[in-house]
């Protein structure tokens, strides 16, 4: 259950972080430290790379 109210409040988070910034470059991994940041696919990895 912890995690689950963590998980919603670090959506809340980053849901106001976003409207109230001008770059919305936040993501819930910003807020929930606990929870590992989903894998890189080969489109994003090869953006990165050039």
């Amino acid at each position: 259950m912890g995690m689950r109210v963590e998980r919603g409040t670090a959506l809340l988070a980053t849901l106001y972080a976003n409207a109230h910034s001008s770059n919305d470059g936040y993501k819930l991994t910003d807020f929930a430290p606990y929870h590992d940041e989903p894998a890189m696919t080969l489109e994003q990895a090869m953006e990165q790379w050039e």
